[in-house]
């Protein structure tokens, strides 16, 4: 039985959901999940939730059992990078950042969690920091700022090689 739930952690690790989630089903149809305790059943609920997200867009049960692998494991960086990749898929990029800030403070070198954190992005500090994000002076001077930089990446030249000549 834990073979299987091995099994399923790989495969949503190379992003096979479908296939994972196939197998998680089966694992978790014979527990009750809000009564699991050990280690690698807890690991299993935080990658059954990706699936659960991935496949099913059942965004809140995804949530909870993220959020239910974190109560049993607070200091696995997984369980907060998988959270993380939830909340982006549900379409709640803060707190997919505030979740993967909360990760890195339990553990700052964690490959997972620094995956996560560059693919929710860091948006900069607003132009007029006193004035709301949304605020259509943080809004106008954050495009601004934004088209300047697209601008100047458009003309740096390239550098070629001495052995490329």
């Amino acid at each position: 039985m834990r073979h299987q739930l091995r099994e399923a952690i790989d495969e949503t690790m190379a992003e096979e959901y479908l296939k994972a989630l196939t197998l998680f089903h089966e694992y978790y149809s014979t527990d009750d999940i809000a009564s699991i305790s050990s280690t690698i059943a807890a690991t299993g609920l935080s990658y059954y939730g990706l699936c659960v997200a991935m496949i099913e867009k059942k965004y809140k049960a995804a949530i909870d059992l993220c959020k239910r692998a974190i109560e049993l494991q607070f200091y696995n960086g997984d369980h907060y990078a998988n959270l993380s990749r939830v909340y982006l898929a549900a379409g709640h990029r803060k707190k997919a950042l505030e979740t993967v800030e909360a990760g890195l403070k339990l553990d700052p070198d964690h490959e997972g969690l620094l995956a996560a954190r560059h693919l929710v992005g860091v948006r900069a500090k607003p132009a007029v920091p006193f004035l709301d994000r949304a605020n259509p002076i943080n809004v106008t001077l954050g495009q601004s700022r934004h088209a300047k930089k697209a601008d100047e990446k458009k003309k740096k030249p390239t550098v070629k090689k001495e052995s490329e000549e």
